[in-house]
């Protein structure tokens, strides 16, 4: 419908001013209602409190005296106090209309059971036009109570409700047979009136404001839509590869910004191009430090005459931090490990790529689990930035005996499953984290562990426990020893690996992998 700039800005700014404007009037137009509701029925309840005693006075001054013109003369003047006061009635205390305005003739008839009710209670009472719910008023000095016939609080009478009529009792205290009841009517004509003065009024404002609108619309769409119009032929240039292009606009507002940012683009685009060659090429050598670093793990996973070994590691991202190694030292012993950096990532990989390669260097000089990790951390101290540290657990298998040892380096506990009882324990943990202080040799110490056959070791790192389902919900320890007890009874190593493995993977569902699984299992089998 509109093709233009230029027009859909005058259009798009005249329809917010009419909505604009129609949301006022609207809240205008309804505390305007209520405001005169309200202004209507305190007026009319004051006129009956003030004028009741004198209508009776006229009526028994003039009307029982058959002084009409004077009785009429008297109750125009009353009714030119309250244009809300269509006509009135006199009842006595029995209910009989004494007297009946002409003008309302036609609505009063007999009394009814619920009029007398009115007529003879000591207060005024007042009915609402829509509900029909009679409101007898109450008043002291300090307050008004609205109550029922049998002085029950109720409801006030609200802003938004408009009442049919008044009943206001006259009482003589000195001559009970004075008493009387005067039944005043209420119309809400000058309602209907000053609210279509007020829509009047609204009207104009409207149309004047959309007039308005749409001549600053114009003039403002003008403005924009022309340096628009010079960016666009810019842009069609920069597309044909005239990278040369600048837009001249004078102006200190967003489009005279959007032109700088424009021209600024057409120099920072073969910059870019460029950089986004470097980008492709540097995720292309993070993609091959990830293979060089899985290059380092082993290939194959040894073969012991009374062992099963499954062994796996699964990085968050291109380059991890985690890393497992096995070394065959003799027939019958075998020393291998497992390790998790602080952090993950490039700097991560770099020190477990270097505790990888410093590993098999160390085993010419040093055999024991011990010797291997004081040594790891004098090297890793002096090499790594103060706030990188590794945890490592060394294992020594001794062949012969059926025997773990292992030494701990402040890494998660080793969970042991016992076939005998069906129980899964962790072992004892301890030891400090390498890279932290410079000589490990008076905190480190070996613990040593039978595995019967059937008995079931686990080795992994705390991304299996923080597996994450969602941002609240986490694997833990209690699951993951649920799975190696319901898995352990299977018959290889890595048919246990690989049930864990996929139990934690369903766990964690599509969730996104914030660390580094790694785990190795072993089974005693003979």
């Amino acid at each position: 419908m509109f093709r233009s700039v230029k027009s859909q800005i005058v259009f798009a700014t005249s329809l917010i001013i009419i909505l604009i404007l129609g949301a006022t009037a609207y809240f205008v137009i309804d505390q305007k209602i209520k405001e005169i509701n309200n202004d209507i029925f305190t007026r009319a309840i004051s006129f009956a409190e003030l004028t009741n005693e004198r209508v009776v006075s006229n009526y028994e001054k003039n009307y029982l005296e058959d002084a009409f013109a004077n009785f009429d003369r008297e109750l125009a003047e009353i009714y030119s106090l309250n244009s809300d006061i269509i006509g009135l009635a006199i009842l006595d205390y029995a209910g009989n209309n004494i007297y009946v305005d002409p003008k309302i003739a036609e609505h009063h008839s007999e009394v009814t059971e619920e009029e007398l009710e009115r007529v003879q209670a000591v207060y005024p009472s007042v009915k609402t036009l829509k509900t029909k719910r009679v409101v007898y008023i109450e008043k002291d000095i300090n307050d008004i109570q609205y109550a029922d016939f049998n002085g029950a609080t109720v409801e006030p009478i609200k802003n938004t409700e408009q009442i049919d009529d008044i009943f206001y009792p006259f009482r003589d205290a000195n001559n009970a047979l004075r008493s009387y009841s005067v039944h005043y009517h209420v119309s809400y004509d000058s309602l209907t009136s000053r609210i279509q003065k007020t829509a009047t009024d609204i009207l104009v404002v409207a149309l004047f404001g959309i007039v308005i609108a749409l001549f600053v619309g114009g003039i403002v769409a003008g403005r924009i839509t022309s340096p628009i119009k010079k960016l666009t032929e810019g842009a069609e240039k920069i597309g044909k590869g005239e990278l040369k292009t600048r837009i001249s606009v004078k102006s200190k507002s967003e489009i005279g910004k959007l032109a700088d940012t424009f021209n600024k683009m057409a120099v920072d685009l073969e910059e870019s191009t460029e950089a986004k060659i470097e980008k492709e090429k540097l995720s292309k050598e993070l993609e091959l430090a990830g293979e060089i670093q899985m290059e380092l793990l082993p290939k194959d996973v040894p073969k012991i005459r009374n062992l099963d070994i499954a062994a796996s590691l699964v990085s968050a991202e291109d380059v991890g931090g985690d890393c497992y190694d096995f070394h065959t030292l003799d027939d019958d012993n075998l020393l291998f490990y497992i390790g998790d950096v602080t952090g993950h990532g490039v700097p991560a990989g770099l020190v477990s790529a270097i505790n990888n390669a410093l590993v098999p260097a160390f085993l010419e000089h040093y055999n024991t689990t011990e010797d291997l990790i004081i040594h790891l951390n004098k090297i890793l101290k002096m090499k790594t930035r103060p706030n990188v540290f590794m945890t490592m657990v060394m294992a020594h298998w001794y062949i012969k005996e059926n025997k773990l040892g292992f030494t701990q380096a402040g890494h998660d506990p080793i969970i042991h499953y016992k076939s005998s009882d069906k129980s899964a324990t962790e072992l004892s943990t301890g030891g400090m984290a390498l890279g932290m202080i410079p000589d490990l040799s008076k905190v480190v110490k070996t613990d040593h562990v039978k595995l019967e056959i059937g008995d079931v070791v686990v080795f992994y790192t705390d991304g299996i426990p923080e597996a994450w389902a969602n941002e609240k919900d986490i694997y833990g320890m209690d699951k993951f020893k649920e799975s190696i007890i319901k898995n352990s009874k299977l018959k290889t190593a890595q048919e246990i690996h690989d049930a864990i493995i996929k139990d934690v993977r369903t766990f964690m569902g599509t969730f996104p992998q914030a660390d580094d699984i790694t785990i190795i299992v072993v089974k005693r089998t003979k």
